[in-house]
């Protein structure tokens, strides 16, 4: 329970931490305070959201007591009104703890009765069911005693209740526990007498107890996913049971699209990756846990900055010149958010949906779907899990940059060979090297000044997960704290993750749940981005020859990057606050049909609102005066005054849903299944922004105080709606289980599209031939236990596209008059409206085979894939040239793109005497190429400039051939106009004597790797646990050039490095100071790096320490220690490869160590 939330004020900022007090059995187990500081506005979204998480938990622990509270007079009900007296008896025995006690040659069990009523008291369906008759029925303490009515009724009940006890006598108690082979405890494993239906399941701590006669001679043991047992029973009171994992998998269940099949029986190509494994990755950002760990998912992470780490995923490559993200579902609601910040302690497993078997999500799935569902509440008694996870953060890499007695060096070299003369003298030269005089001759190393050796983060969570038959519930609540990597760092991000998942038995025929995930995230930065020409590019431009800070400390000039990470010049702190809730409802119809039939529906809201503030201020720094030999206090004026923005941007989205299921065996051979759904979707988003350029002072960071000149003021504001609605199914058929079928549909409306274009239809179909199952395998060899080929075809839509393009559009404008400049607000059409607008449309094609075996010691599946998207939205350029002078073009379904590739997974399981391990890995490669753009002409003889026929995305660049050395080679080549000695000796691609735009070349790579791969290795001996994940990807490729010229900043070390001088006329490097050899101005091939890369992503290392007898109510806990991004091999060694800024000026990646505990109680 919560014992209490406290409350400090320090600076204006508030800190809150909340105190869980746990009661357990007769203990109480405090758990260490989460702290937090946040700013006094966010007070109210954190007060709100808990206080909504709490009651909710309040009002369901009462539930869960009422429904545990045994009825006085105890109700049964029944599948319907006309039964056997037999089956009476049964359902009272089975629904409440009598006992019926008659004799045989008395009653008639197989007599009729008819009841008015399926729900009722025992006592009223025994007098109606007995009416009339000559039976008489007593209660005596948990027995129901049925016998004729005769004077000697009372001896006879004696008689026979004492003989049932008798025979209850001839029973003995045995009692045992079930464990994997880690010694963990296994919680719902059937126990039962073999031959018998009674039986029982353990509870949360893998125990079990059962009155068995003492005739009993086998108990079966089993469990999903475990190897079934038989053990004999003798004389034996006491058993412990360790079950292994069945080798095959094949029963294992796995969701898909609006439901979940049997492995076994996939037709699609699905890749799922447990929990489990997730919840191994340090890494805050849960989508970054799924590199190398899912098959045909192509993930990159391409910052490390805490809360804006977000990570590109695509399925299978691209295929669209658009959008091309995968949907994502989670607990059936597609689309409600990001997978970035879902809490992985509470994630049972991730799904992703590859072919066909999207095609339910219809114009949403064209890009892949990623199906996340989170844990739900088990039987038995409460277990209660606390974890804590602490880890060191660094840069994976950073830019090395020159000191300044080098770069004086390289300064002096560039202006002299521009004949403008030297710009520092020896002597200078030597004082930046030796450090004699750090005021006026610094040597700073500008990322050693802003960058630290560690930075914390924090994970922490407590779950609580357990029920009854009636009510089972999942509660967990998660927080992470993560730090920048920034000394004295304005970066810091934190999170609160709450989740209440809740299943309800209302009958035994209808169930409801209820999940409650609320969340708050707190954002906190400098003013100063840490993106594009931001920190990091200020930072490496800045000359060492400058002082960040003086030998007194105090702080030296200019923009410097000591202001820039730090709160010295305002902050940009955001709040997202985030409540997803859904409500479901099941009502299973069985009994009413043959078959199994059974109707669900969801309703899910989902509130998101984000709130940010920011605050810049112009800083003081100091001058040091030559003259006066004192240092000057200076006011920045970077910032002219201070200034404050704010925006806030609610959003709502309603899902209703309803489906009906139907499945049926047919004489053990024809299985047929069939379900149909509809679903409808609406989303408002609401966003305002005020901002105010002019304060008179930087006391107070609120609207009132500024200026009250409405020149500074900037006020906007907007809102979108959008709604769907669809109509989707399924419908299976298989025989066997060796000839496998399936049809998938769904039919989408979108308001993007004008009313005759706005519906569409998506289909599938999927076909498998389990080979194994034929007799001319089956039959003759044991080697080989599934051996299934598969085929699929499915069309996908996409309709993220802009809104209302079939409408004529206005835009609201401000011009200026010509004679006296008074600014006019103006109304002006927008893009001309293409009525014709439609979905862009996938085709994609899937042939996979799969094969397990020598009992799961092998398991592979192979697969080849094909794509084409056409309908892509683009505008026309070649046959609407621009001198046309028409510029606004609409937005037309004239694009195409062909996807394809294959995919590889193999694993390896087995067990040396006390070793277990398994070895799996996965390979992907997908290339993509524009088949169709209409892009513009690049004339006679210059196909390789078009980007038809390449990947998206493609860059055009000059190949470079070599470097002019002497003067021979500026008279031999063909050279762009204002050539010099060490600079590039660029292709004359067209062959035309002249070097110029049309030189350059389409590239068949991008940054998008067309191979990615895994390889994990997981091993378990007696209580020692490891699993290592190496992760890669290669052709792939980076375009990053460095800053080569000294008179604007700082240069890379790798740029100096056997650099052409007059000295050294053969280096491998072009000259300094060259725009021809400057990367941006003159992108070229020199600068287009391989980013291949093998990666040492996550390692980990567990102890569980036994726990014979559960001290302190402790049932087990493990120690660990790991690591993610700890080590990487790549040709491209000065950035991290993953990094896609073409000046290397992002925030880099990061490495991480971590060490943590998990207690189950």
């Amino acid at each position: 329970m919560l014992q209490h939330l406290s409350l400090k004020s320090k600076h204006g900022i508030k800190q809150f931490s909340i105190h869980f007090l746990i009661y357990y059995k007769d203990m109480k187990i405090k758990f260490l305070a989460i702290p937090y500081l946040i700013k006094n506005e966010t007070l109210k979204d954190i007060f709100r959201i808990m206080k909504i998480s709490f009651i909710f938990l309040f009002v369901f622990s009462f539930q869960l007591m009422a429904i545990s509270t045994k009825a006085q007079d105890a109700i049964i009900e029944l599948k319907n009104n006309s039964i056997t007296v037999g089956q009476l008896i049964s359902e009272i025995e089975k629904q409440t703890d009598y006992l019926v006690v008659y004799s045989n040659r008395e009653i008639d069990t197989n007599q009729k009765v008819n009841l008015p009523n399926t729900s009722d008291k025992v006592s009223t369906y025994l007098q109606e069911a007995f009416e009339g008759t000559d039976i008489a029925y007593e209660f005596e303490n948990n027995y129901i005693v049925l016998l004729k009515r005769t004077n000697q009724n009372a001896s006879t009940v004696d008689n026979m209740i004492r003989a049932t006890q008798q025979t209850q006598q001839k029973e003995r108690t045995i009692k045992g526990k079930v464990t994997d082979i880690a010694g963990n405890p296994l919680p719902g494993v059937t126990i039962l007498i073999k031959g018998t239906n009674k039986g029982t399941v353990t509870d949360s701590e893998g125990l079990f107890s059962l009155d068995i006669p003492v005739n009993a001679q086998t108990l079966q043991v089993s469990f999903i996913g475990m190897k079934t047992q038989e053990i004999p029973i003798g004389e034996r009171t006491t058993f412990n049971v360790i079950l292994e994992e069945e080798a095959i998998g094949l029963e294992e269940v796995v969701a898909v699209g609006y439901g979940t099949k049997k492995k076994i029986n996939l037709t699609g190509s699905v890749a799922m990756a447990p929990g489990a494994s997730i919840v191994k990755s340090p890494a805050i950002n849960v989508s970054q846990s799924l590199a190398g760990r899912v098959a045909g998912a192509i993930v990159n992470n391409r910052s490390g900055e805490p809360g804006a780490d977000n990570t590109t995923i695509f399925i299978r490559g691209l295929s669209t010149l658009g959008d091309n993200t995968p949907l994502i579902v989670v607990d059936g609601i597609a689309g409600r958010e990001t997978l970035d910040r879902i809490n992985p302690n509470d994630i049972e497993s991730i799904t992703v949906l590859k072919d066909a078997s999207a095609a339910i999500y219809g114009a949403r799935a064209a890009n892949g779907v990623i199906l996340v569902t989170t844990k739900r509440g088990k039987e038995g008694k409460p277990q209660i899990t606390f974890s804590v996870d602490a880890g060191f953060q660094s840069p994976t890499r950073v830019l090395e940059m020159c000191d300044a007695p080098t770069f004086a060096q390289i300064t002096n070299e560039v202006s002299i060979f521009d004949g403008s003369g030297a710009t520092y003298s020896e002597e200078e030269i030597q004082m930046f090297r030796d450090g004699t005089n750090p005021v006026l001759y610094p040597n700073t190393d500008w990322f050693h000044e802003i960058i630290k050796p560690l930075s914390l983060q924090q994970k922490y969570n407590l779950s609580v997960n357990g029920g009854t038959k009636v009510a089972k519930y999942f509660i967990s609540v998660g927080a992470d704290m993560q730090d920048g990597i920034y000394r004295n760092s304005a970066t810091k991000f934190s999170q609160l993750n709450i989740r209440a998942n809740t299943d309800v038995n209302v009958t035994d025929h209808f169930k409801i749940g209820f999940d409650l995930a609320p969340r708050i995230q707190w954002k906190n930065y400098s003013p100063f981005s840490s993106g594009d020409y931001g920190i990091f590019y200020i930072t490496k431009n800045m000359k060492p020859t400058t002082a960040a800070r003086y030998p007194n400390g105090l702080l030296g000039p200019g923009l410097n990057p000591v202001v820039l990470v730090s709160d010295i010049a305002g902050y940009n702190n955001s709040t997202l606050t985030r409540l997803n809730s859904t409500l479901t409802a099941q009502w299973d119809l069985s009994t009413v049909v043959k078959g199994e039939l059974s109707l669900e529906g969801h309703v899910a809201y989902d509130i998101t609102s984000t709130f940010t503030k920011k605050w810049a201020k112009p800083w003081k720094y100091w001058q040091y005066n030559r003259t006066t030999e004192e240092y000057e206090e200076k006011i920045s004026t970077y910032f002219s005054f201070p200034n404050l923005y704010e925006y806030y941007n609610p959003t709502h989205s309603l899902t209703l849903n309803g489906m009906i299921n139907y499945q049926r065996n047919f004489n053990n051979m024809h299985n047929v299944g069939a379900m149909f759904g509809i679903e409808q979707n609406s989303y408002r988003s609401d966003y305002f922004s005020a901002q105010k350029d002019k304060f008179p002072g930087d006391a107070i960071d609120e609207f009132f105080a500024g200026d009250k000149d409405k020149n500074y003021f900037n006020i906007n504001g907007s809102a979108a709606e959008t709604a769907r609605r669809s109509y989707f199914g399924r419908v299976s058929y298989d025989y066997k289980s060796k000839y496998l079928s399936e049809f998938i549909f769904r039919y989408d409306g979108s308001e993007n599209f004008p009313k005759n274009k706005r519906w569409g239809f998506f289909p599938g179909i999927a076909l498998g031939w389990r080979i194994s199952e034929e007799g001319f395998i089956k039959d003759n060899t044991d080697i080989i236990d599934n051996l299934k080929l598969r085929f699929s075809y499915g069309e996908q839509g996409n309709d993220r596209i802009d809104p209302f393009q079939y409408l004529t559009t206005y835009v609201y404008r401000t011009y200026y008059q010509v004679f006296d400049g008074v600014a006019q607000n103006c109304i002006e059409p927008g893009t001309i409206p293409n009525k014709n607008v439609t979905w862009e449309v996938a085709k994609t094609y899937n042939l996979g085979l799969d094969g397990n075996f020598w009992k799961g010691k092998l398991e592979f599946e192979v697969e080849g894939f094909k794509t084409n998207r056409s309908n892509i939205l683009c505008q026309r350029n070649a046959s609407i040239p621009t001198y046309t002078g028409l510029t606004k073009l609409p937005m037309e379904n004239i694009g195409e793109v062909n996807n394809n590739g294959f995919e590889i997974q193999l694993s390896h399981a087995n067990k040396v005497n006390n070793f277990n391990y398994k070895i799996s890995g996965n390979f992907l490669y997908a290339k993509n190429k524009v088949v169709y753009m209409d892009e513009p002409s690049w004339g006679e003889g210059h196909d390789y400039m078009k980007q038809e026929g390449k990947p998206m995305g493609a860059l055009l660049l000059y190949k470079v051939i070599g470097i002019n050395k002497d003067s021979t080679d500026l008279t031999t080549y063909p050279q762009m106009a204002g050539a010099k000695l060490g600079d590039f000796i660029f292709l004359d691609t067209d062959t035309n004597g002249i070097i110029n735009s049309y030189d350059r070349i389409r590239q068949n790579q991008t940054s998008i790797p067309q191979i990615v791969f895994g390889l994990t290795f997981e091993g378990q001996i007696k209580n020692f646990d490891f699993m290592i994940l190496l992760q890669g990807q290669a052709k792939a490729s980076q375009y990053v050039y460095p800053q080569i010229d000294p008179r604007v900043g700082n240069v890379e070390k790798y740029a100096i490095e056997d650099r052409w001088t007059t000295e050294n006329p053969n280096g491998s490097r072009p000259r300094l100071g060259s725009t021809i050899n400057n990367g941006s101005p003159t992108p070229s091939t020199y600068y287009f790096y391989d980013a291949s890369f093998l990666r040492l992503k996550n390692l980990e290392i567990g102890y569980t320490i036994p726990f014979k007898k559960q001290a302190l109510g402790i049932k087990n806990m493990r120690l660990y220690v790991g690591g993610y991004n700890l080590f990487t091999l790549s040709k491209l060694d000065f950035i991290d490869p993953e990094n896609t800024s073409s000046e290397a000026q992002n925030y880099p990646q990061v490495r991480i160590v971590n060490a943590g505990l998990k207690v189950t109680f």
